[in-house]
C-alpha cells in the first residue's frame, strides 16, 4: 500500500512539475548523452529500436482528421504508412502499391492492393453524379453512374455502374483513362487474362478473386470463395438493357468488370459468379442494348 501511495505522490509531482518547466529537446538514450541540437526529440539506442503505434488498415481509416505527417505501422500490409495531408502513403512519401492510397476526383478514397505485378484498386470505382434509372448517361462533360435499386448506399459499398462509354469517357482506345483518377485506367482484356492466370485458370480463378462469406455474395454449394488474391470482388450486379428499359438485376450472384477492350460493338468484361468458381471474359453489347457494369481500375505501368 505505501509503494502505491508513494508512486501516486511521484507521479503527482511530476504533473506539477512538467508545466513549469521551458520547453527543451529530449534525450532518450542508453548513454546519457545530450539530443543532437536539430532534434526537438532525440532517440539513441545501439541495441533497441523506436516502436510506433500498431494497428490495422481498419484502425487507420477511423482515425479522425489524421495530422500531416502522422505515421503508424500497418499490421495488415506489414509496412509503416504516412498521412501526407491527403491520403495514407508509404514512409517515404512516395507511391507503394498496397500501402499507398488512391483519390479520384470526388474526393473518394481507395486502398490499393499488388497482385503479382498488377497494381488494383482494392474496390470497385464510385465516382461520378446519380442518375435514376431510366435517365440515359451522356457525354456531357459529367461523369454519370448507376447506383443499385437507386440506393447511394448501394453504391457506397458496391461502387457505381456505368455504361461503356461513360466508362471510357467516349474513348474507343485501349489503356484509356477514362473516369478512373490520374495515374490510373481501366484493365485490357489481356490484364484481365493475367489476373485469371495467376490464379490456376479460368476454371478456378474466380474462388481466388471474389470476398469471402455470404454478406455480398448468395450462397451456394460447393463454390465457396477463398479470396487467396486479395481482389475482394463483390457480387455488385449490373444493369441490363431489353430494348425497352432498363433494370438492376445479378446483385450477390454476379460481378462484372468493364475493360477497355473493344471489337464491332462489343467490349470485353469480366465476370464472376456465385454459383461457380470460374472467370469468365466475354464481350458484352455497347451499342443495341448498352449494359452497365461496375469499373475496377488498374494503375498505370
Amino acid at each position: 500500500m505505501k509503494m502505491k501511495n508513494t508512486s501516486f505522490c511521484i507521479a503527482a509531482l511530476v504533473i506539477l512539475i512538467i508545466p513549469l518547466m521551458p520547453v527543451a529537446q529530449v534525450c532518450i538514450s542508453t548513454d546519457g548523452s545530450s539530443p543532437h541540437p536539430s532534434a526537438m526529440l532525440d532517440v539513441k539506442s545501439g541495441e533497441k529500436g523506436l516502436l510506433p503505434p500498431r494497428m490495422t488498415s481498419a484502425g487507420r481509416n477511423a482515425i479522425t482528421n489524421p495530422a500531416e505527417g502522422l505515421v503508424i505501422y500497418n499490421t495488415d500490409l506489414k509496412g509503416l504508412n504516412l498521412y501526407d495531408g491527403t491520403t495514407w502513403t508509404s514512409l517515404s512519401g512516395g507511391f507503394e502499391c498496397g500501402l499507398s492510397q488512391v483519390k479520384d476526383i470526388d474526393g473518394n478514397i481507395y486502398n490499393t492492393i499488388l497482385i503479382q505485378d498488377q497494381c488494383w484498386m482494392l474496390t470497385n470505382l464510385n465516382t461520378g453524379s446519380r442518375l435514376d434509372l431510366g435517365n440515359d448517361q451522356t457525354d456531357n462533360g459529367i461523369i454519370e453512374k448507376y447506383c443499385y435499386n437507386d440506393s447511394v448506399e448501394n453504391c457506397n459499398i458496391y461502387g457505381g455502374l456505368y455504361r461503356w462509354e461513360e466508362a471510357m469517357q467516349y474513348s474507343h482506345g485501349e489503356h484509356a483513362q477514362g473516369i478512373c483518377p490520374n495515374g490510373w485506367r481501366l484493365p485490357t482484356d489481356t490484364e484481365f487474362q493475367t489476373l485469371i492466370d495467376n490464379y490456376d485458370g479460368q476454371d478456378t480463378a474466380g474462388a481466388h478473386l471474389k470476398e469471402t462469406g455470404y454478406v455480398h455474395w448468395h450462397y451456394w454449394p460447393g463454390t465457396s470463395a477463398t479470396n487467396n488474391s486479395g481482389f475482394t470482388a463483390l457480387g455488385s450486379g449490373s444493369v441490363y438493357n431489353t430494348g425497352s428499359g432498363d433494370f438492376f438485376t445479378h446483385r450477390k450472384t454476379h460481378g462484372y468488370f468493364w475493360s477497355s477492350s473493344y471489337s464491332i460493338g462489343f467490349a470485353d468484361v469480366l465476370i464472376l459468379y456465385n454459383y461457380l468458381p470460374d472467370a469468365l471474359i466475354a464481350g458484352s453489347d455497347i451499342t443495341e442494348n448498352p449494359t452497365s457494369f461496375s469499373v475496377r481500375c488498374i494503375r498505370n505501368e
